[in-house]
């Protein structure tokens, strides 16, 4: 039997009066099937300096798990390290638009009741 769990979360964070306004996205998904589990998570900061991305990919079947961490700085290229039970396997740079989170955010957004949509706003 399969089990999901999906969030969406959207902050802005005003901190030091106006002088930087933080907003930020993270989106989690996780899907559990008998001995296997698949989870994502991404997270979008803005703030007034630069715009931060991350991600964190993780598949676990049985007793071996594979996970892929992302990090992306002003939408430039992706830093991207691969790990096989816990050991660097792979650290390599790709191309910012390779990896994109749009369609998961989008398939969340439309999960949201609405009337709640109008709390996006």
């Amino acid at each position: 039997m399969a089990n999901f769990s999906s969030s969406i979360t959207f902050t802005k964070d005003n901190l030091d009066n106006n002088k930087n306004i933080i907003k930020k996205i993270e989106y989690k998904y996780t899907h559990l099937n008998d001995d296997k589990l698949w989870s994502t998570y991404y997270i979008n900061k803005i703030d007034n300096n630069v715009s931060k991305e991350t991600f964190n990919k993780l598949y676990k079947n049985g007793n071996n798990v594979y996970e892929k961490i992302g990090n992306s700085n002003n939408k430039d290229s992706w830093d991207i390290k691969e790990f096989f039970n816990t050991n660097l396997e792979k650290q390599y740079v790709d191309n910012y638009h390779n990896i994109s989170f749009n369609d998961n955010l989008l398939d969340a957004c439309e999960n949201i009741p609405i009337e709640n949509q109008n709390l996006l706003k």
